[in-house]
């Protein structure tokens, strides 16, 4: 009887990298053994035995042993390039074969997310991925969040942003309204793109199920680097990129044949009814500009050339310049690795005195503990500065700069020599006499004021690892994330001595929050069975999770009547006693979930995916004094399925075709509410507060919020979608084609609607409405040119979604989702209708004016614009304000009707990239575009009714 062989080996890369985790089995059976994390395995074999070494991302090899051990075996695996991006990381940060995957996703890869060095890793995104839209709020400057979905808007009354998962803690893009105030950004912007090992889009709901009631708008899903084993020595990277910003065009196409005027009666054009010139208006319904020199801006009555100036509108920006510089150092042993970074981040924006910095710290390091344990660590700190954001949308005070340029900027004024006098160069009072009231607040917030905020950003994760036995491993992890707010302002008066009108003042805040997350999983890496003469193998998954938020803290303090001395910014300088206030907001919520995976393989060919979770949510239970249905329990299933067809038929198929495969997914989804909804009083300590007046104690206050009714059944929104789709390479890989066909359909929108006066409540919860997205994608990459010191490559990806209100609600058939302010246009769901609607109508009670139409038939809807008044807003001869997207009609009750004007969903989006590489040098160039859909500009809208714009030429002579 032969005796057995004991071999002892290493499993290595092309590059003589080590490979840990790598799998070696004896062919035709399922003993076998996984490297350590030097690559290194032992396995005890019959002579003659034939070994697999496998490792995701590369090509199986086969090594028969003889009938004496081999000494000092090395087993050399080549990469697969018959695999679509290689290796993925799904749900949960699990690598996968790419080949295996029954649904869409896109890998980005470092080299492209550092071309942009963005503040934000979303705009980084931006035209890389089919099905993924990103609005960015540039209008706040450089730290302005973006407004980002995955194949279409799902929620009503959601947000509508997929998470963004960071080495497993779970970060969520936060928009603010887009109305008023200033846009800070979210803790996204603290992060370091270049600590990122790989970025990678998960679309559909059976890629993200895994997530539970988190996954349903789509994950992005980032990975840290780290530093490698076996690696002798250190390694030192160096990176420093400067990007430059121009401002080379203005947001709105400006006219520069009219001056400085009102209408009066609609014809007059700049002239008074008493025949003077209205030299100091801010609209520019005047006369042509002519060059006379006129007494018209100046606060010390100096004339100046009544002429065009086409650029003043450029004062308001400066060149924007973005330096990033990135230093890193790795190592690794035998048994340990780390790498440590830091990164500085230092921008100057656009808009004048709007800056930014930052400093990152991370760490990343493994180490094994013994045969069985190993520990990962790692650290991500973060320290910002931003200063100033620009406000934005319709706050036309302060350093608004778009509202500025539509509404207060005639095209006669010279913004540099009013600039040089609208302050006293001795007294500093501002001037008062012109009516250039807005710009010289601007000018004021922008030279005296301060609005400074700094944010620190920790995320931490530990990992233990266990390989208990060849076929089994186990993991326990924890994330936490502390993000801390803190914020300073100073403001001067606009007085002699930056004294009276307001008198100034000083005032300083924080807020600190945190959520948490831990999982358990273990893992049955893939083993090799030999069914009815076929190649099986299996692989399965188990994990439990919970997850959750802290108390979020909050305080503020501010001066009281003004400053004592005008300029020093101190509490000590208050006119008044300070009362300083503490608010305690208890946001404690917990989801547990129990996940499983199984995944089957057939010939290395087909693959299916089943997965389930089950969630237990604390939104959704109700406290014992309630009366509640408790549907707090929420299971969500998936199934792929993958086709390698061009494996199953490869005799048949030409050797151009390089790669084909097939595949189809179904999932179920969802979505939870916010702590407290299912409380009577809900919200009843949103607002509670901690007031200290003085050192000697403390008054704890709560306000409750009665005003809204719970629903003792409310249930957690659920999506159920379906995706169908392929992956092609030709030509060795310079021709790759991905497409993808999906339908999702999203029921039980929690929605807050009108409620009964009786109930003593102005709103209730309730669940209602199916939302549907349905939509293709389609993503080319061409490589015309590869040698061993060019490359030239094009692509691109195409993306339509056609986003549909199903149904609402037996008693709601329309549902607002944005406006009605401001006079602004309004964006509804109709049941039936697309998801998003602009449509016009006017809530605001001042300068109201109603378009009709008269046609020579007598249709008011045929002809030519007549401009009225409401007799309750406007009166003849009162300053004229022309509307063109405020259309009313009169019903039979006098009542004004709300007017569709359209979709704002694009008919499709379009982004194509080119990028010509010869050795280290890279040229990339990128355009993006969306094309139909409605959008509207509140700076349009000021600008129209002040003649600023080139539309407004018409008639006028």
């Amino acid at each position: 009887m032969a005796q057995n062989l004991t071999v002892r080996g290493k499993i290595i890369d092309e590059n003589g990298e080590p490979l840990p985790g790598a799998g070696i089995v004896i062919e035709g059976t399922t003993t076998g053994t996984t490297t350590d994390s030097d690559g290194n395995f032992t396995i005890t074999v019959k002579p003659n035995a034939v070994l697999v070494a496998s490792f995701i991302g590369f090509e199986p090899t086969s090594l028969k042993i003889g009938t004496s051990a081999p000494a000092n075996l090395k087993i050399t695996l080549k990469e697969d390039r018959n695999l679509l991006n290689e290796v993925v990381v799904t749900a949960l940060g699990l690598p996968k074969q790419a080949k295996s995957v029954g649904y869409a996703t896109t890998r980005v890869s470092t080299d492209e997310i550092e071309r942009t060095n963005s503040i934000n890793p979303v705009n980084a995104l931006q035209g890389k991925v089919a099905g993924l839209q990103i609005n960015t709020g540039g209008a706040s400057g450089i730290t302005s969040s973006s407004a980002i979905t995955i194949r279409g808007a799902k929620s009503v009354d959601k947000n509508n942003s997929p998470i963004f998962v960071i080495d497993g803690m779970i970060i969520q893009e936060a928009i603010t309204g887009n109305l008023a105030g200033t846009d800070w950004g979210s803790q996204l912007k603290n992060l370091n793109p270049a600590d990122y090992e790989s970025v990678t889009v998960l679309k559909g709901a059976a890629a993200t199920a895994l997530y539970g009631s988190r996954g349903a708008n789509g994950a992005i899903v980032i990975v840290s680097k780290g530093g490698k084993y076996g690696k002798q020595g250190l390694g030192v990277e160096v990176n420093q990129t400067v990007e430059i910003t121009d401002v080379y065009k203005s947001p709105v196409d400006l006219q520069n044949v009219y001056g400085a005027g009102y209408t009066y009666n609609g014809y007059q054009g700049g002239y008074q009814p008493d025949g003077s010139l209205d030299k100091v208006a801010s609209q520019s319904w005047g006369p042509k500009m002519d060059g006379r020199m006129i007494n018209q801006y100046m606060p010390n009555g100096e004339n100046t050339p009544f002429s065009p100036h086409p650029n003043n509108w450029k004062e308001f920006y400066q060149t924007g310049i973005n330096n990033v510089t990135n230093v890193a150092i790795s190592g690794g042993g035998e048994k340990s690795s780390f790498r440590l970074s830091y990164g500085f981040n230092k921008t100057k924006g656009v808009f004048l005195n709007n800056d930014f910095q930052r400093h990152n710290i991370s760490f990343r390091g493994n180490t094994e503990l013994n045969r069985i344990f190993s520990i990962e660590l790692g650290v991500k700190y973060a320290f910002s500065t931003a200063k100033n954001g620009a406000s934005q949308g319709g706050w036309d005070w302060g350093n608004n700069v778009g509202m500025i340029t539509a509404y207060y900027l005639p095209r006669n004024l010279d913004i540099a020599a009013y600039y040089d006098q609208y302050r006293d160069p001795k007294t500093k009072a501002v001037e008062s006499t012109s009516i250039y009231s807005a710009l010289r607040g601007y000018f004021h917030t922008r030279d005296t004021q301060l609005q400074k905020r700094n944010e620190s950003s920790i995320l931490t994760d530990l990992t233990l690892h266990a390989n208990i036995a060849p076929w089994l491993r186990a993991s326990l992890k924890g994330n936490y994330n502390y993000y801390g707010i803190s914020t300073e302002s100073h403001w001067v008066g606009t007085g002699e001595n930056y004294g009276p009108t307001g008198s100034g003042g000083y005032g300083r805040g924080g807020n600190i929050s945190g959520n948490y997350n831990f999982m358990g999983m273990l893992q049955m890496p893939e083993q090799s069975y030999k069914i009815a003469g076929e190649d099986f193998t299996i692989a399965a998954i188990a994990a439990a999770e919970l997850y959750g938020n802290t108390e979020s803290h909050s305080w503020s303090k501010q001066t009281n009547g003004g400053l004592v001395v005008p300029g020093v910014f101190s509490f000590s300088n208050s006119v008044n006693k300070i009362e300083p206030q503490f608010t305690y907001t208890p946001r404690n919520q917990q989801t547990f979930g129990l996940s499983g995976i199984l995944n089957l393989g057939w010939r290395d060919q087909v693959f299916l995916e089943l997965t389930a979770r089950n969630d237990w949510l604390s939104t959704l239970t109700y406290p014992s004094y309630m009366r509640g249905n408790n549907n707090y329990s929420v299971f969500y299933p998936s199934a792929n399925l993958s086709w390698v067809f061009t494996d199953s038929f490869r005799n048949d198929i030409p050797e151009w075709f390089s790669f084909g495969k097939l595949r189809a997914s179904i999932a179920r989804v969802g979505m939870g509410t916010s702590a407290y909804a299912t409380s009577r009083g809900y919200g009843v300590f949103s607002q509670g507060s901690i007031y200290l007046p003085d050192k000697s104690g403390s008054v704890l206050a709560a306000n409750p919020n009665l005003g809204t009714v719970y629903n003792e059944d409310l249930k957690p929104e659920i999506q159920q979608s379906i995706e169908l789709g392929f992956d092609t390479r030709f030509f060795d890989e310079r021709l790759n084609i991905d497409f993808a066909w999906y339908k999702s359909n999203t029921f039980n929108q929690i929605m807050s609607v009108g409620s009964v006066a009786e109930s003593g409540a102005s709103t209730k919860l309730i669940n209602a409405g199916n939302i549907q997205n349905m939509g293709i994608e389609l993503q080319m990459d061409v490589t015309p040119i590869r040698t061993s010191d060019w490359r030239w490559t094009v692509g691109g990806n195409l993306t339509v979604n056609r986003g549909k209100v199903v149904k609402l609600d037996n008693d709601v058939k329309e549902w607002q989702l944005m406006g009605g302010y401001d006079s602004a246009p309004e964006i509804w769901a109709y049941e039936n209708g697309a998801f998003g609607v602009l449509t016009s109508y006017q809530n605001s009670p001042y300068m109201s004016p109603v378009l009709t139409w008269q046609g020579e038939d007598g249709d008011p809807r045929n002809g030519k614009m007549i401009i009225e008044y409401y007799k309750e807003y406007g009166t003849p001869n009162s300053v004229s304000a022309y509307y063109p997207l405020t259309l009313y009609d009169r019903n039979e009750e006098g009542d004004r009707d709300r007017h569709i004007l359209g979709k704002v969903e694009p008919d499709f989006t379009l982004s194509l990239n080119t990028s010509l590489s010869y050795k280290n040098l890279d040229l990339y160039v990128q355009a993006d575009g969306r094309f139909g859909g409605n959008y509207f500009s509140n700076m349009w809208k000021y600008a129209v009714p002040n003649g600023s714009l080139k539309s407004t030429l018409e008639g006028r002579d």
